[in-house]
Order: structure tokens, then sequence, then C-alpha cells
């Protein structure tokens, strides 16, 4: 097998972090939920990290009400951030013998960068130059921030961490520690891509991370913020990766193309690419979990393995390199559930530089299944319907009205709004409704049957 097992049973025994709750750790790294800004909302996969920061005061917005995620970071507002985000105090006294020409005293950022370079997290160049506003590049950014975290200085370990790092490079060793404890994993395509400048959504997540990872002395995980989905014609609801499709009804899948290799089915995942399919045994001669594994378990030609996941019983089957699929790596779990149906997912995944990552994704998607039965209590689509109408230009409840439904997808937003704040676009596949909805007031302003925009 190519994943790591060790790694899946750290997951299952982890405890599961709520998504935006209020802080638990002693930096208070993790943000209520709340931030208002035009250009973020709260499916932007870097919305908990911005969060975090911005409660945390280390960054802020700007007049307009925008954040800017996507505005490139130059040399002086990194040092800011990592200095802020490692809780390094800002020396005075470090500042006596700056001498930096393109650094004036009176700079928003002299003390900031006296102490950086003080205490050997950045230097400056040989001309005598600092160059504060040219921009940072991902591997400078991380060497940055594990310096002012205190990790020192890293060297390569003689391995390669990403398919674009390779042993000789200077910043490898950063490269291989930002792998090993995820605080900057690699693009969709398996590159790290050390010379992209970042942004300050980039960054954010960067620093973000880093505190977790100090905090709690484990590797970030990566499903820590995704969004929870519910798959209905398998009754169960499951963390899904930002950037992946995702269908409920019929065969559930989630799934992301390799588009850059011209994927254009979930079923033939080419390099890059990725498949979780899910459907689900009903069982209906009830038998015992233990008798379903002893008769699926020969068909796992690299082995398999009974466990537990979130306390259902679970059984794994592992399959030799390809599984007899070209090219492609498959591993299944059959999760047992308390209705005692078997709930059966197949991960498929290329074998490109992304391999590795999206094996470990399959993984956490399938550890953070909850069983959602779907009983009597549950609201029927029109009902949900009708209570979205009922809410409609009804101050302060939009946010609870919309958990009615959990597949609503961010589809415009208007930053100008109506003159009292930014208006969201939701459109929700399951109900085949689009929502109007303003954020300052928390108000559903209209809906309107299918996708659009036009209220």
């Amino acid at each position: 097998m190519t994943g790591s097992f060790k790694r899946f049973l750290a997951y299952v025994s982890a405890t599961a972090l709520l998504l935006y709750i209020v802080p638990i750790f002693g930096l208070g790294v993790i943000a209520q939920a709340g931030i208002s800004f035009s250009d973020v909302s709260s499916l932007n996969p870097h919305y908990a990290a911005i969060s975090s920061l911005v409660d945390q005061e280390i960054l802020q917005g700007y007049d307009d009400g925008t954040f800017k995620p996507d505005q490139e970071v130059n040399r002086a507002e990194a040092v800011k951030i990592v200095l802020l985000g490692m809780g390094l105090e800002v020396d005075e006294s470090s500042v006596a013998g700056l001498v930096f020409s393109d650094v004036a005293e009176d700079s928003w950022f002299y003390e900031e960068v006296g102490t950086a370079v003080s205490m050997g997290i950045v230097n400056g160049y040989d001309d005598n130059t600092f160059l504060p506003g040219q921009t940072v590049n991902r591997a400078e950014a991380m060497k940055m921030l594990t310096l002012a975290a205190g990790v020192g200085e890293l060297s390569s370990d003689g391995s390669s961490p990403f398919a674009d790092v390779g042993s000789d490079a200077w910043y490898s060793g950063y490269a291989a520690y930002a792998r090993t404890w995820n605080v900057e994993p690699p693009q969709t395509n398996g590159l790290w891509e050390p010379g992209e400048n970042v942004t300050r959504a980039n960054i954010s997540e960067m620093v973000y991370r880093m505190q977790l990872v100090q905090e709690n002395g484990v590797a970030f995980e990566e499903s820590t913020n995704w969004l929870r989905k519910d798959f209905t014609t398998v009754d169960v609801s499951l963390k899904v990766p930002f950037g992946w499709n995702y269908k409920q009804d019929g065969v559930a899948a989630a799934w992301i193309l390799d588009e850059d290799n011209g994927q254009m089915s979930l079923l033939t995942p080419m390099d890059n690419g990725g498949s979780l399919l899910i459907t689900r045994y009903s069982n209906s001669n009830r038998e015992s979990y233990s008798t379903l594994f002893s008769r699926l378990g020969y068909n796992a030609s690299g082995g398999s393995v009974q466990t537990t996941i979130n306390g259902y019983p679970t059984l794994i089957l592992y399959h030799n390199e390809n599984g007899g699929i070209a090219g492609t790596y498959f591993q299944e779990w059959y999760v047992f559930l308390d209705n005692e149906t078997l709930v059966h997912f197949l991960g498929l995944r290329g074998e490109g530089a992304y391999g590795d990552f999206l094996e470990d994704y399959l993984e956490s998607i399938v550890i953070s299944i909850e069983y959602e039965p779907d009983g009597e209590e549950n609201m029927s689509i029109e009902d949900v319907l009708e209570s979205l109408r009922s809410a409609i230009q009804v101050d302060g409840v939009g946010t609870d009205m919309m958990s009615l439904l959990d597949d609503w997808e961010l589809i415009e937003t208007d930053s100008i709004g109506i003159g009292t704040g930014p208006v969201d676009y939701y459109y929700s596949p399951s109900a085949v409704v689009t929502v109007k909805y303003e954020r300052s007031y928390d108000v559903i302003l209209d809906i309107q049957d299918g996708q659009t925009t036009a209220f």
C-alpha cells in the first residue's frame, strides 16, 4: 500500500476539531466566525486562517471593506506578519545599528525590520539595501516563518520533499519541514512552486498552521476546516476538501479532476486526479459485520485491516500497486453503520506527483464519516423552502434559515451590495434554488428557482 496506515490510525484516534469554534488554545488560534470582508466568504479555503489572524489583530482589512486575499506580500509586510504570528516582541533597541539605505527611521516597518534582522530571521543585501517593497516567494516566506518560530536553520536531509524541490536547493530543508508538518502543502499538480509569490491569503494560512503545529505538537490535519456535506443516498455526512466536486444522489461521490492532463471523468483519474465513490449495501438479511467482512476480505490483494472509524466497525481492503487498473491506485473501505447497512467507499487516484497527497485526502474524507439517519424528524425540501421563503426580508435569521440545507455553493458576490453591505448569491443543488443574502443584516433578500443572479 502506498499510504501510511500509521497516519490513518492517528487520524482515527485524534479528537475531531470543530469548524470555526471559539478559541480553545492558548494562542486563540481557532477564531470565531464573524469576519465580514466583501471578498472573503465562508466558502473561501483560507477563511479560517484569515479569521484567526484578524481575530488576533495580526492582520486587518482595508477601509473599503475588503481583505484583498490575492494581493502579493512584500518583505516588510511578511516580516511584520511572521513576528506577530509567532508572538515575538518588537525590540526597539535592536534598530540602533540598522543602516539599510532604503529603510528610513520614519518607515512604519523600521522597528520590525530591525528586530527581524537582529534575530537572524531575515537579512539585507550586499549593496546595503533591504528592498522592503520586494515580493516574497514561497521558499522565502517558509524560511522566515520557521526561523521566527524558533525551528532554526534547516538544511537538506538528502531527499527531495516535492517533485520540484531538489535535495540541493537552498530551501530544501524548509520545504521538507513544510511537508512533514503540513504547514504549506503542494498545489494540485503536486508541485510546491517555491518561486511563486505568496499572497495575503497564503501567508495567513502558513502562519495559522504553524501556530497550531507549535501549540499541538502534531502536523496540521488538512481536513480541519473542510466543510461538511450531507450524502443523503447513503445517510452519512462527510467533510469535502475545498475545490473538490461532489454529488449526493445515485452513486454518491467526491472528486477532483486532473484537467491539466485532460481528465473529464471522475471514473478514470489521470496523474493528479482523485475520486471517492460511495454506495450502500442494505443488508436486508441483517447479517453481522463480522459475517459480512469475512466474505469481503478475500478481495484484498494487498491485505486487509479491520478497525473502527468513529465507532463504526470498518474493513479496509488494500490493493496491490495499480490494483489491476493501469496507472491508478485504489483502496476500499466498508463501514458498518448503526442501522446495520454497509457504506462502501472506493478511492481512486492517479500516480502523479500529487498522488500521495490525494491518498491522504481520500482517507481523511472517509474518517470524517458521521451517520445521518433519514428519519421523520428531517424536513422535506418543500418544508425547507417554505421556511426559507418565510424568512425573506426578516433581519437576523438568514444564517439560521440557510443552515437547513448544507449544500450551498457561493456563485457570486456583489461587494457593493445595496448600500448596506456585501450581497452573496448562494445556490443549492438539492433544492434547486438561489438565495440572495445580505451579510450585514443577516437577511435573505429573495429566493429564485434555479441557479441565477438575476433577481
